[in-house]
C-alpha cells in the first residue's frame, strides 16, 4: 500500500506538472495575442506569412490581395475570441493543477478530495458529452443550429471581413464547399456586406450569397461580372447555395470518430486514475490520523 501511495504521489506530481506547463503556455500565449498583437506581428514575420497562406484561399476567392489583408490586419480583432478561450482554458487548467499539487505537497486531505471531485466532475461531463454526440445528436442540433444561424445573422460581416467569426465562416465554407448552416437562406436577413467590391457597386448590384459560396470554378473566372455566381438566379453549377455546412462538417467529423473516441477515452482513464490516487492518499492520511489518535489516547491513560 505504501508503494502505491508513493507511486500515486509521483504520478500526480508529474502529470500535473505537464498540465501546468500546458496551462502556462495557454495563458501566456493568449495574453500575448490579446494585449501584444502589434509586437507579435513584428516579432513573428514567419507566422504572419503562414497566416496569410492559410487565409489565401479566402483572399483569392474574393479577388482580394495579401498586401491589402496584411495592411488592414488587426490580430487582436482577428484572434481576440480565440485568445480569450485559451486564457480561460489555461486558468481553469491551472486551477485544477493547483489543487492536485497543493494536496500532495502539503499533505492536505481537503486539497486531495477537492482535486478528485473536480476530476470526477470533468469525467462525468465527458461521459455526458459522449452520450449526447453518439446517441442524442438531435438535442445538439436543436441547441447548436440556432446559435450558428444567429452568428451569421448578427456577427458575420462578409467576404472581406477580418473578424474571427467572419474569417472562420469563410474558411469553413471554402473548405467544405458549402453555404451557411443549412443553405444560403441563412444570409437573407443578415447584416453582412453584400457589396464587397467596387465592380458590384458600379453595376448597381447586391449579392444574395457571399462570394465564398460560389464554386471554385466560378470563383476562378477572370471574366467581367464573375461575381454573378452569387446573385439570383443562383445556379447549382456555379454556387453551393443549397449545400449546408452543418451537415458537411458532421459528415467530415464522423470519419475521425474513432480517433476522437480513443483520445477522449485515454484522457478519461487518466483522470480516473489520478482521482483514485488522490482519494487513496487522502484515505491513507485518515487512517494514519486515526492510528495516531488511538496511540495518543492510550498514552494519556
Amino acid at each position: 500500500m505504501g508503494f502505491m501511495k508513493s507511486c500515486g504521489r509521483l504520478v500526480i506530481y508529474y502529470i500535473n506538472g505537464l498540465f501546468g506547463l500546458v496551462a502556462a503556455v495557454c495563458l501566456v500565449g493568449g495574453m500575448f495575442v490579446k494585449f501584444g498583437s502589434d509586437d507579435l506581428k513584428s516579432l513573428l514575420p514567419d507566422l504572419m506569412r503562414e497566416l496569410v497562406r492559410k487565409i489565401d484561399p479566402i483572399l483569392r476567392a474574393t479577388h482580394s490581395s495579401s498586401e491589402k489583408f496584411l495592411n488592414n490586419l488587426d490580430l487582436e480583432k482577428l484572434l481576440g475570441n480565440a485568445a480569450d478561450v485559451f486564457i480561460v482554458f489555461g486558468a481553469i487548467l491551472l486551477f485544477v493543477v493547483f489543487w492536485g499539487c497543493f494536496g500532495v505537497s502539503c499533505k492536505s486531505k481537503c486539497g486531495l478530495y477537492v482535486y478528485s471531485c473536480i476530476l470526477l466532475l470533468i469525467l462525468i461531463g465527458q461521459i455526458v458529452c459522449a452520450i449526447l454526440i453518439t446517441k442524442r445528436r438531435d438535442l445538439i442540433d436543436e441547441n447548436l443550429k440556432p446559435q450558428l444561424r444567429s452568428s451569421i445573422k448578427d456577427l458575420y460581416q462578409g467576404d472581406h471581413a477580418m473578424d474571427a467569426i467572419s474569417v472562420l465562416w469563410n474558411a469553413v465554407m471554402l473548405k467544405f464547399s458549402c453555404c451557411g448552416v443549412d443553405s444560403s437562406q441563412d444570409f437573407v436577413s443578415g447584416k453582412w456586406n453584400n457589396t464587397p467590391i467596387a465592380e458590384i457597386i458600379n453595376a448597381n448590384k447586391q449579392l444574395d450569397t457571399p462570394l465564398v459560396c460560389c464554386t471554385e470554378a466560378a470563383r476562378s473566372k477572370s471574366a467581367t461580372n464573375w461575381w454573378n455566381c452569387a446573385i439570383s438566379t443562383l445556379n447549382p453549377s456555379d454556387s453551393n447555395y443549397n449545400k449546408g455546412c452543418y451537415g458537411e462538417v458532421w459528415q467530415y467529423l464522423e470519419h475521425y470518430i474513432n480517433i476522437v473516441v480513443g483520445c477522449v477515452g485515454g484522457l478519461a482513464a487518466l483522470e480516473l486514475l489520478l482521482a483514485i490516487f488522490a482519494i487513496s492518499i487522502a484515505r491513507g492520511m485518515d487512517k494514519k490520523n486515526k492510528v495516531n489518535s488511538e496511540k495518543s489516547g492510550k498514552r494519556k491513560r
